[in-house]
C-alpha cells in the first residue's frame, strides 16, 4: 500500500500537466475557431485552483497580454451581485421578496403594483426588456432610465412567464439605493466585496482609469475592430473584474457561510420560473441564477454580453467544478468553451 501510494504521489505531477495541455489545447481551439482575442480562464475543482491564466490579447493595438489580474467586463453576471445584495437586505429584515412596487416608485403606474421583488429578480415582471430612455453612451441617473417606461404597457401579466428584462435590475439598484440609504455600488462593494476580499471588482463609467483594463473588439468582415466603449453605468450587466477575484467569490458561494446564511443563498439558485416552453428543457431561473442541467451533471450558472465582451460563469455543483470564461470580443461564445472544458473535466 505504501508503495503504492509512493507511486501515485510521483504520478500525481505528471497527470495535472498533462490535464492543464489539454485544458490548453481546447481552449486555443475555440479561441480560433470563434476569432477571440483575448480570454481569462479560471477553473476550480473540489474547492482547488486548477487553471488560473490568459490567452491572447488584453489590448491589441499595445501587445499586451492577457493575465490572470486583467480586468473585463463581466456584463450579465453582475446580475448574481443584485440579487446577492437584495436577499442581503431580506435577510436583515429591510426588505421582503413581497414587496410591491409603489412601495419604491410611488408615481409609478398602476399597472406596476402588482410586480414585487421576487419578479423583477426573475425577470417575471411583464416589463420591457429595455427602458426607452436608456442610452449606452449618456449618463443617467437610474431613475431617470426607470422612469422613462412608466408608459409603457406590461408585455404580459406580471408572474405569467420568464421574459429577460434588463429594466427590472435598473430597479433593483434603485432599491438597494433606497433601502441601505447609500448608493448600490457602495453598498455591493462593502457588504459583498469586501468580505469576499475582491480587490479589484469595481462598477464604473467609461472615464476612470482602471489598471490592466482590457479593450473591447468586434471581429468584422475579417479583421478586429474596437469597440465602441458603453459610457454609462448599468446596474444589470457593468461590473468590472478579473478571474482572480471571480475565484474569490466562486469560494464564497461555495463556502454558504459569510454574507448571506446557507439558506439564502440556497434561496438564489431555487428555480422560481421555466425559461424555455419546450417541454423536455430543464432551465429555470432563479434570483440572479440560471439552473439547468448539462448532460446529466447539475449546472448553475450565469452568461453575459457587453458590447465588446462576452462572458460565462458555470457552476457544475454536484461534481464541485466552476469554470469562469471571460472575453473581449464581441460575438465568442463562452459557453460553449465552458461546455467543452466541461466534457473533458467531467470525466476525472
Amino acid at each position: 500500500m505504501k508503495i503504492r501510494n509512493i507511486i501515485l504521489l510521483l504520478l500525481f505531477p505528471v497527470f495535472l500537466y498533462s490535464q492543464i495541455d489539454s485544458i490548453d489545447i481546447i481552449v486555443k481551439s475555440q479561441m480560433a475557431d470563434q476569432n477571440i482575442i483575448g480570454l481569462s480562464l479560471a477553473i476550480v475543482k473540489n474547492g482547488e485552483t486548477l487553471v488560473e491564466k490568459g490567452y491572447g490579447l488584453a489590448n491589441a493595438e499595445h501587445n499586451v497580454e492577457v493575465q490572470s489580474k486583467t480586468v473585463f467586463r463581466l456584463a450579465s453576471i453582475s446580475k448574481q451581485f443584485f440579487a446577492t445584495a437584495i436577499m442581503k437586505l431580506v435577510q436583515d429584515g429591510k426588505l421582503t421578496l413581497d414587496d410591491d412596487m409603489h412601495t419604491f416608485f410611488q408615481k409609478a403606474p398602476e399597472t406596476w403594483k402588482p410586480i414585487q421583488i421576487k419578479h423583477l429578480l426573475s425577470h417575471t415582471s411583464g416589463l420591457v426588456r429595455e427602458a426607452p430612455g436608456y442610452d449606452n453612451f449618456k449618463m443617467q441617473s437610474d431613475l431617470s432610465i426607470i422612469k422613462s417606461a412608466y408608459d409603457l404597457p406590461l408585455n404580459f401579466p406580471t408572474g405569467e412567464k420568464y421574459q429577460y428584462c434588463n429594466l427590472g435590475y435598473f430597479m433593483l439598484a434603485e432599491i438597494i439605493t433606497q433601502v441601505s440609504g447609500m448608493p448600490w455600488q457602495d453598498y455591493i462593494s462593502k457588504e459583498l466585496f469586501t468580505p469576499a476580499g475582491m480587490t479589484n471588482t469595481v462598477m464604473t463609467d467609461f472615464y476612470p482609469v482602471i489598471p490592466n483594463r482590457a479593450s473591447g473588439y468586434v471581429f468584422n468582415n475579417g479583421k478586429w475592430i474596437n469597440a465602441e466603449a458603453m459610457i454609462g453605468v448599468r446596474p444589470s450587466g457593468g461590473f468590472l473584474s478579473t478571474t482572480t477575484d471571480m475565484i474569490k467569490w466562486d469560494k464564497v458561494l461555495r463556502d454558504k457561510n459569510i454574507i448571506l446564511s446557507k439558506k439564502n443563498w440556497e434561496l438564489l439558485w431555487t428555480p422560481f420560473i421555466k425559461t424555455s416552453t419546450e417541454a423536455d428543457s430543464k432551465s429555470y431561473y432563479g434570483f440572479g441564477w440560471i439552473t439547468d442541467e448539462y448532460k446529466g451533471h447539475k449546472l448553475i450558472g450565469h452568461g453575459g454580453s457587453n458590447t465588446g465582451f462576452r462572458t460565462q460563469y458555470s457552476r457544475f455543483v454536484d461534481d464541485k467544478l466552476s469554470i469562469i470564461v471571460l472575453t473581449n470580443t464581441n460575438g465568442a461564445n463562452p459557453n460553449m468553451i465552458v461546455n467543452k472544458l466541461a466534457d473533458y473535466l467531467l470525466k476525472f
